[in-house]
């Protein structure tokens, strides 16, 4: 029965090395190492075999060759547990520490149990085909060993779980369970001989899990696929391999979708494939619908390859029979090292193809440079939502002066975050962040609620404060549910909302104008008002003049000083100003920083005056310091 068994296992092993490398394959590190693994157990499947029928054909008379046959079986049990235990750990990398003492540990295990156990004894008990098993101190010190492996790699899956492949997480911790559970019953019963064979199963389990070339090969097209290319990076980063890269995408997919049927698209897809993969110098992959990635060892040049490439690519392409236009986009990246690993490398490459969507440049290069900038962007994206959490967003107050009542009357209200060392995080650097990643909504949140405690608790009425402006980011004037959100924090601070005037950034790209002009009806009905921020700047001013219901217009620090470089330039902004004012809406000017300036604007009866002339924003205590220092 033991024989069958193992029998079995040894097919299942062929047939696993054939399915290995009978197929494409990229040739990974973890494939490397699990064909040694295979070939460990195929040769310890032998053995015991081999073994088995050394014993019987001995009938009691055991030879120095019937023991040293059993000796080999118990060596090649410790190597398959070495050979398991390197592939558990060959995708954490050379670099860590732990694994590569790891290793050293385990080299000299193997040579030290490879040169014991031929000199240590062993006893066999055998009294029928179905009764025979070895033991005494040979087979004790390979167990020893064996147990030792597997505890190491039990170690390293936990250790290592969040950096390892969960895949291969789940299945080495399936395979090293089987392991153990098939030498407990071995040990336990020395006639049940199934250690190799639980090793073929659980080769098995590996196999369909992680090691089939199928998963790594896209059908239609027979590339690589996105799970290759992420492995291979994962392999380069882990082994310090420095590579290039060259990104083809397709710029006009929908084009070719409109004219051709999906089965001539992947026929030609097949086709363009095929000339990627004959002519280029590295390995093809797929990255995604339209969009291949070559990448190239760094002995490779990278201006070589993309010459080479550029010259099978220019021909004309047919699909259908018929010539097909054809539009490409190539990304070089030079260096893989502009990103820490490869998840950084995948999220940086989406990144920079968001970027560029739509764009008609042919020739683009993700550099260091651009990658910097990005990192940047992560940063302060973790920065933002940090802020978020421990409460560092702060508001900033400018004062708004009043030329008829000759003292400040409304201030805006800025957003300002702080870092982790309370240090001022430029406004110019967040805020285009936060507008991309949507984090401008709590931040819009908190600042509006921020504004009105502040109104309220400090009762800014009684200060002469009439209103503060509060800022809208297009994201928020977007939203449907603005309205209700503001009255339910109107509601809960019990601020009242004639003290609130929200500004809306005409140039900032409103998408849905019927959702702002809702919203704002809305908070106009319980007492809010509204004024058009940075008038100037954006490009359907009259528009908005005429549709939405304001009651301010702000002049931007640019508008401002124009109405004082030239005689022209004042004539034109006196002819805008004559005509907000015949919309009876009144005028902020921003940007006021000489007193000329604050004199000559309010001799031609513009209402409020804000700028570095009377104070820059500041915190809340400084700005109720001014306050306290004028006259009411």
């Amino acid at each position: 029965m033991n024989i069958q068994v193992q029998i079995c296992g040894i097919a299942v092993v062929i047939l696993l090395m054939i399915l290995s490398l009978n197929r494409k394959s990229i040739w990974l590190r973890t494939k490397r190492a699990f064909l040694v693994a295979l070939l460990s157990t195929l040769i310890s499947l032998i053995l015991d075999v081999l073994s088995i029928v050394a014993i019987v054909k001995a009938e009691g008379n055991y030879t120095s060759f019937t023991k040293g046959v059993c000796k080999a079986y118990l060596i090649s049990l410790v190597w398959l547990a070495f050979t398991m235990n390197y592939y558990v750990g060959v995708d954490i990398g050379v670099k860590n520490t732990y694994i590569r003492v790891h290793r050293i540990l385990a080299q000299f295990l193997i040579i030290l149990i490879s040169i014991i156990i031929p000199f240590i004894p062993i006893n066999i008990h055998y009294t029928g085909r179905n009764d025979l098993y070895t033991y005494g101190p040979a087979v004790l010190v390979t167990y020893a060993a064996a147990l030792t492996y597997v505890s190491a790699n039990v170690s390293i899956l936990i250790i290592f779980r969040k950096k390892m492949n969960h895949r291969r997480w789940a299945a080495g911790l399936s395979w090293m369970l089987l392991l153990i559970f098939a030498s407990a019953i071995q040990f336990l019963n020395n006639s049940i001989l199934i250690i190799g064979f639980a090793s073929a199963l659980g080769s098995l389990l590996v196999f369909i899990r992680l090691e089939n070339p199928e998963s790594f090969i896209e059908r239609e097209t027979g590339c690589y696929n996105y799970m290759a290319f992420y492995a291979y990076l994962e392999q380069c980063y882990n082994r310090g391999a420095k590579i290039s890269m060259l990104i083809i995408q397709f710029s006009n997919p929908h084009y070719l979708y409109e004219r051709y049927s999906a089965d001539s698209l992947n026929v030609f897809l097949k086709n363009f494939s095929k000339t990627l993969d004959d002519c280029s110098m590295g390995q093809v992959f797929k990255y995604r619908e339209w969009t291949y990635i070559i990448t190239f060892p760094r002995k490779t040049p990278l201006a070589q390859a993309r010459d080479k490439i550029d010259r099978a690519l220019d021909k004309v392409w047919l699909i259908d029979d018929s010539p097909a236009e054809i539009e490409l986009q190539f990304t070089e990246i030079f260096n893989s090292f502009i990103a820490r690993d490869a998840e950084s490398m995948m999220e940086m490459i989406r990144a920079f193809l968001r970027d560029y969507s739509g764009s008609t440049e042919t020739d683009l290069i993700l550099d260091n440079a651009w990658a910097e900038g990005y990192k940047r962007e992560q940063e302060v994206e973790d920065m933002i939502i940090q802020a978020i959490a421990n409460d560092r967003i702060v508001v900033y107050y400018q004062p708004i002066y009043s030329t008829e009542k000759k003292r400040f009357v409304s201030a805006e209200a800025l957003v300002r975050i702080l870092d982790e060392e309370g240090k001022l995080i430029p406004p110019g650097e967040f805020i285009p962040i936060a507008e991309d990643t949507g984090l401008i909504l709590q931040i819009g949140q908190v600042v509006f609620e921020k504004a009105c405690r502040f109104i309220q608790n400090e009762r800014l009425h009684r200060k002469g404060i009439e209103y503060l402006e509060i800022n809208l980011s297009a994201v928020q004037c977007n939203r449907p549910d603005l309205a209700n959100e503001f009255i339910m924090i109107i509601n809960r601070t019990g601020v009242d909302p004639k003290m609130i005037n929200l500004e809306i950034t005409e140039s900032m790209g409103i998408s849905s104008t019927e959702n702002l002009i809702h919203n704002m009806e809305r908070l106009r009905h319980i007492g809010v008002q509204f004024s058009l921020d940075d008038f100037g700047t954006g490009f359907s001013n009259l528009d908005y003049l005429l549709e939405l219901p304001i009651n301010l217009v702000k002049f931007d620090r640019k508008m401002t000083q124009a109405y004082f470089e030239s005689e022209k330039r004042r004539a034109v902004i006196g002819s805008v100003i004559n005509m907000i004012k015949a919309a009876e809406l009144k005028i902020v000017a921003e940007g006021v920083e000489e007193e000329y300036q604050l004199e000559e604007l309010s001799n031609i009866d513009i209402e409020f005056i804000q700028g570095y002339y009377f104070s820059k924003p500041v915190p809340q205590d400084e700005f109720l310091k001014l306050l306290d220092n004028q006259k009411i």
